[in-house]
């Protein structure tokens, strides 16, 4: 393997063992062969970990790296970025799997536009079915500057914060100390960051990711932390870009954000509540929804260093037991 491949591809593993050679098979076909594969074993208790070790003895591109579970995805991606040797850098869901010009195309639109990130079209897949649906929510084939696509990806609408769709300039991570907050919606929280850091972003029209869908979705396993972490998400976004005095220009696709996420949660709280069977703090939460979404959108708010804290919290109704 080279010393310094030109793509490091980090894949976290947690619980995923019968998509793992799916996955990895797919980063081993690609027809950009310069990369690394960086395999982070997130303390996972199925066989992950004996897949990866096999995809090694094979390939001495792929490399398996074996940490203690931190509990959400981010630490281990952490641990790929600070690892990386590649130039550039993508993040692969172990569960997902991808086109076979994924890597040539995302490169190819970083370097012919000299631009800083690039942006794949992905679709839905359905790995017993293996029915792929496209997903057509993507920003037309184009390439933007900072300002024009960091006001899409706040607005989370026509272009998303996942981090599996698009490669990174590794030195927007280094020289920026950026890092995945270990929060719920990392995802949320730190796309615009990237794309705030950056001058150009390149969108292709290819659909070259295939994201696995399965019935553990982040939404469909909701509890009152990630829904406390989704505003916080929020909260990370405004405060990072006001701190770096660029509020103003990018105001109201914030304040759309918080708005967005404040209507969500209400559905949210009162799912987990009816789930719980419990009511005892839905009053309560509703209103600390909406006290959360006024801070979040206060003229008074001051930007910390950092990664800022909600000043309060909704609470986790315990589960009562049915007759």
């Amino acid at each position: 393997m080279k010393e310094n491949p030109i793509i490091s591809v980090i894949v976290p593993m947690y619980k995923v063992e019968k998509y793992v050679p799916r996955c990895l098979e797919s980063i081993r076909q690609q027809t950009f062969q310069d990369f690394e594969v960086l395999m982070i074993d997130d303390g996972s208790p199925d066989r992950c970990a004996e897949i990866a070790a096999e995809f090694a003895q094979k390939d001495q591109r792929f490399l398996l790296f074996q940490k203690q579970n931190g509990g959400c995805v981010s630490g281990a991606r952490n641990y790929g970025i600070d690892r990386a040797k590649g130039e550039y850098i993508v993040f692969i869901d172990s569960d997902d799997c991808l086109h076979k010009d994924y890597l040539k195309v995302l490169y190819e639109e970083c370097t012919t536009h000299h631009a800083e990130i690039s942006y794949c079209r992905f679709k839905h897949s359905y790995f017993m079915s293996k029915i792929c649906i496209p997903m057509f929510s993507c920003p037309k084939k184009e390439v933007l500057d900072s300002e024009k696509a960091l006001n899409l990806i706040i607005r989370d609408m026509s272009m998303h914060s996942y981090p599996w769709n698009k490669m990174y300039k590794t030195s927007v991570f280094k020289e920026h100390n950026i890092k995945y907050p270990e929060i719920y919606f990392e995802d949320l929280a730190l796309g615009p960051i990237l794309f705030f850091n950056a001058s150009k972003i390149a969108v292709t029209n290819r659909y070259l990711y295939y994201y696995e869908k399965r019935g553990t979705s982040m939404m469909s396993t909701i509890n009152m932390q990630k829904i406390n972490d989704l505003l916080l998400a929020v909260l990370i976004i405004r405060n990072y870009i006001q701190y770096h005095h660029a509020y103003d220009k990018y105001k109201d696709s914030i304040l759309f954000l918080a708005k967005k996420m404040y209507l969500i949660n209400i559905y949210s709280i009162i799912r987990q509540h009816l789930i719980m069977r419990n009511f005892t703090h839905l009053k309560s939460n509703i209103k600390t929804n909406r006290k959360l979404y006024e801070y979040l959108i206060s003229e008074d708010y001051q930007a910390v260093e950092g990664i800022p804290k909600l000043p309060f919290e909704m609470i986790q109704p315990d589960k009562k037991s049915g007759k």
